[in-house]
């Protein structure tokens, strides 16, 4: 599973202690960035052991050696996936922020929340109590996306389908199925800036334009 780091829950547990492997993203747009790069966490010791193994070359870093440069054994070839230092310094100080960071982003959607709820054009997507979202994105679903995404543009509001169905795609035809709700959500879903570099007044711009396009 594939998450935006966060202080994302869900049934009152962090995202990243619900599953055997959960794959954070650290690229450049989300609420913690290293620039590029991710994490992987793991519920058994074991499969993290042999991920660090497998991130670089299948060389165990931690063991005794004798030579720095020359391995004695390696037993099962791994890849080059480890993060630089720069990278995860970067990292390292952008945990200082990450808290400011999510809540303005949860402050955002609580505003679109609000504002937005019950217009006729667009839809909001549901929400459930025993859950928290990190707000990476907000989307919402409007019928004649094209029109509504012109309109925003109009204005000079950067929007973005961001999701579509992958097995369109040439290269996943052999997996492709018939999934109604996904086709729904994929004709009509569309994410407005959400980002803790909205200021009040640019936030409220954006939901009254929603609102003047859609209401």
């Amino acid at each position: 599973m594939r998450h935006t780091p966060s202080g994302r829950r869900t049934k009152e547990r962090p995202i990243g202690c619900h599953s055997d492997f959960v794959c954070f993203s650290f690229q450049a747009i989300k609420h913690l960035t290293t620039v590029d790069g991710g994490a992987l966490t793991c519920r058994k010791s074991s499969t993290y052991k042999r991920g660090k193994l497998l991130r670089w070359f299948g060389i165990d870093r931690e063991a005794e050696r004798r030579d720095f440069r020359c391995e004695e054994d390696i037993k099962e070839h791994g890849y080059k996936f480890h993060m630089n230092d720069v990278y995860a310094t970067i990292g390292l100080e952008q945990l200082r922020h990450v808290d400011r960071i999510l809540a303005r982003h949860r402050a955002n959607a609580a505003y679109y929340n609000a504002e937005l709820a019950g217009l006729s054009g667009a839809g909001l997507l549901e929400t459930k109590s025993d859950r928290s979202s990190s707000y990476w994105l907000y989307t919402i679903l409007v019928e004649d996306r094209a029109d509504f995404m012109k309109q925003m543009n109009e204005a000079k509001i950067t929007v973005s389908q961001v999701h579509s169905r992958n097995d369109k795609h040439t290269m996943m035809r052999e997996f492709q199925r018939n999934r109604p709700g996904v086709d729904a959500f994929s004709e009509k879903n569309v994410s407005i800036p959400v980002g803790w570099w909205l200021s009040d007044e640019e936030r409220a711009y954006i939901a009254e334009t929603v609102r003047r396009v859609r209401g």
